[in-house]
């Protein structure tokens, strides 16, 4: 191949390779805990005197959202002080919902810090029984 010929090619592979990576990174963007306004995040309790596992820790919220917590270990609920975060703009929007399946708040993406702490409590629902703490984190960065 002579050497123009090698850079006309060039010239052509090079901007197909970076659209390629910039579709691959929009889906993988897309595929992350925050969707169409609300951000995700799935609560498991092993039991109530360990801590409870959230499926995305930190919580990336890349813009004001909603951000939704669902309990998927039955037996257990969340109630209106469940989740409190140690920042400013976050609201409950409405907080403890669906039976306490799920937990609720608005983040208006005021606090920009990339490490919110925030701190989850559940109630075992046979005796009320509080359960352990744990504190994840939200990246509003």
């Amino acid at each position: 191949m002579n050497p123009s010929t090698a850079l006309s090619t060039l010239n052509l592979v090079l901007p197909l390779a970076a659209c390629i990576v910039l579709a691959g990174a929009s889906a993988q963007a897309q595929t992350g805990p925050c969707n169409r306004g609300v951000c995700k995040v799935n609560v498991a309790v092993p039991s109530c005197e360990g801590n409870p596992t959230v499926s995305v820790d930190p919580i990336p919220v890349p813009e004001p959202n909603n951000i939704e917590w669902n309990l998927v270990t039955n037996g257990y609920e969340f109630r209106n002080t469940s989740i409190v975060i140690q920042g400013t703009g976050f609201r409950n929007n409405p907080g403890a919902t669906g039976s306490g399946k799920k937990f609720k708040v608005h983040d208006d993406w005021t606090d920009r810090r990339p490490d919110i702490k925030y701190s989850i409590q559940v109630f075992r629902k046979s005796d009320g029984k509080a359960c352990a703490i744990w504190d994840p984190r939200i990246s509003n960065n």
